[in-house]
């Protein structure tokens, strides 16, 4: 008969093995979210978006897997999973610098048009949100030590960028009652 302790020990171990090949894969997702980024950041500065389009699928992606990590890291209760859960910060917080990034070169693609090509305002809607919510978390105590000033100086020129971008196309923002 196997004892209680035992079987904790084994679904402890189970757990470990998944989120280790997990962040691996987080890994591999986020060397297909870099290189997307720059395949978009091509397409972008000639109107084209179906870079973009795949680069977003693959943010989402990592998102998602990084959800389900941090939820199986919390289940382990054993002093792995403090290791296990620093390389998933250090994963995730590298990526949400990445983000900022890429985030950045899209809005300044866009800053630097006459006009504002269509699919614009699905790019810049999508890149807002992104920055908001990167920002948010690259901020908490959590992340905060990953905060680079390349980092922190890309985000205070993302807020100017979005500035010029609101000034120069302010339809880009339609708050009229029925979208309210």
């Amino acid at each position: 008969m196997i004892s209680a302790s035992a079987k904790l020990d084994r679904e402890n171990d189970l757990i470990a093995e998944k989120v280790r090949e997990m962040l691996g894969a987080l890994e591999r997702g986020a060397t297909r979210v870099i290189t997307a980024a720059q395949d978009a950041a091509g397409d972008a500065s000639e109107d084209k978006f179906k870079a973009y389009t795949r680069f977003r699928e693959y943010v989402d992606d990592f998102d998602t897997l990084a959800i389900v990590i941090e939820y199986k890291i919390r289940r382990l209760r054993d002093d792995r999973a403090e290791k296990l859960s620093e390389k998933f910060v250090e994963l995730t917080g590298f990526m949400l610098s990445a983000i900022v990034t890429a985030s950045l070169h899209f809005l300044r693609i866009l800053a630097e048009k006459r006009e504002l090509p269509l699919g614009a305002r699905d790019v810049f809607m999508s890149e807002l949100r992104s920055l908001y919510h990167a920002k948010e978390r690259i901020e908490t105590e959590r992340y905060a030590h990953l905060l680079t000033d390349r980092t922190k100086a890309d985000l205070l020129a993302a807020e100017q960028i979005l500035e010029v971008v609101i000034e120069r196309a302010p339809k880009l923002l339609n708050f009229d009652e029925e979208t309210l």
